[in-house]
């Protein structure tokens, strides 16, 4: 019985020394990919879905590209676009961003939000966000920044943290999207560590060996 309970102490001092959990997104225990940088090896994709058009109004449609865990995700509810054809197309293209951020620096890639012609977004009746990965993740939490056209000033948008890494905005227009790091933030470390998390942990390690040593110095009394 008290290799069991050792087993268990070891196994429970693993999972708190572990720094975060790891995201699942196609399978457990995959992690994020490291961050793909328009313009660099390897590459991020631009990626793009159809949704079929009843009665002149879009199915529900989402867009996510291919990396783990995506860089950029868009879901939107049936009717956020009106069009005139029998189905439409969505796009995201990956690219570097230009221009000026309304304040801080731009953090990875800037995503050009398309919809194929005839397709016209109805942002009074779109239901639906578009998320986006931060290259580093910072605190304060990065913000998203928004251009209709690429002539336009960077905007910046109600940004709302979704994730571990993962920043959102409610989806209301087409163009460009991006990620910009807020003046005077700093990097999180891997699992984003504070020092009062650092103490809890280094408790616990300590309560655990101590468990661990009473339980093998134990007689051999409750033994299976």
């Amino acid at each position: 019985m008290r290799r069991w309970l050792a087993g268990m102490a070891v196994i429970s001092l693993g999972f708190l020394a572990t720094p975060g959990a790891v995201p699942v997104y196609d399978g457990v225990g995959q992690p994020d990919d490291p961050y793909r940088y328009a313009g660099k090896q390897p590459a991020p994709v631009a990626v793009s879905t159809t949704a079929k058009v009843v009665g002149g109004s879009s199915a529900a449609l989402q867009l996510q590209s291919a990396e783990t865990g995506p860089q950029v995700l868009i879901d939107l509810a049936a009717g956020a676009f009106s069009a005139t054809t029998r189905e439409i197309t969505f796009s995201a293209t990956p690219q570097t961003p230009d221009g000026s951020a309304p304040r801080g620096e731009f953090d990875g890639n800037s995503y050009h939000v398309v919809a194929s012609p005839g397709a016209t977004l109805r942002p009074e009746v779109a239901q639906g966000f578009l998320f986006l990965r931060a290259a580093v993740m910072t605190k304060p939490s990065p913000v998203i920044v928004h251009r209709t056209n690429p002539t336009d000033p960077w905007a910046q948008v109600p940004t709302n943290l979704s994730g571990r890494d993962i920043v959102s905005t409610p989806f209301r227009d087409l163009g460009d999207y991006a990620v910009v790091r807020l003046p005077g933030s700093k990097p999180l470390t891997a699992g984003g560590l504070s020092i009062g998390r650092v103490l809890l942990l280094g408790a616990g390690v300590l309560a655990l060996l101590t468990i661990t040593v009473l339980v093998l110095r134990r007689p051999r009394g409750d033994e299976d």
